[in-house]
């Protein structure tokens, strides 16, 4: 942080309130910058997998013997 010395009270307080605004703002395009430089997320892909490995097992249910299926 800069230190500003102009006497006035005033002045010295909207400068370090503008070098605060001016942090918050750099900090916030960071962050966007990271998030979108991120990978997508893989979940549509996990959730069809999950629901075909779901739906053989299933399957396999329905067609094992009884005694099997008890179990």
């Amino acid at each position: 942080m800069k230190t500003y010395r102009t006497g006035d009270p005033w002045a010295e307080a909207h400068l370090l309130r503008a070098e605060d605004q001016l942090v918050e703002a750099r900090t916030y395009v960071a962050q966007r910058a990271v998030l979108r430089d991120a990978p997508p997320t893989r979940r549509p892909v996990r959730v069809w997998l999950g629901s075909v490995l779901l739906a053989v097992g299933h399957r396999l249910l329905r067609t094992a013997p009884g005694s099997v299926a008890a179990a």
